[in-house]
């Protein structure tokens, strides 16, 4: 269940990704949503990102 403060984004995946992270999930004992916040976050904090981010200021945007 969602709370408040959280959105919700649907992705469509090939067959075969979306298998696969289903098993990534299943072997780590978690679930996909997750592997795939876990993802995402991991994403947004590399360096490319983080360059785009800063450079355009987003984290100071207040945006739903």
């Amino acid at each position: 269940m969602k709370r408040p403060d959280q959105k919700e984004v649907r992705v469509i995946l090939p067959q075969e990704v979306y298998s696969l992270l289903r098993r990534i999930a299943g072997v780590k004992e978690t679930s996909l949503n997750k592997l795939m916040n876990q993802a995402v976050e991991d994403w947004l904090a590399a360096e490319e990102q983080q360059e785009i981010i800063d450079r355009h200021r987003l984290d100071e945007i207040d945006e739903d």
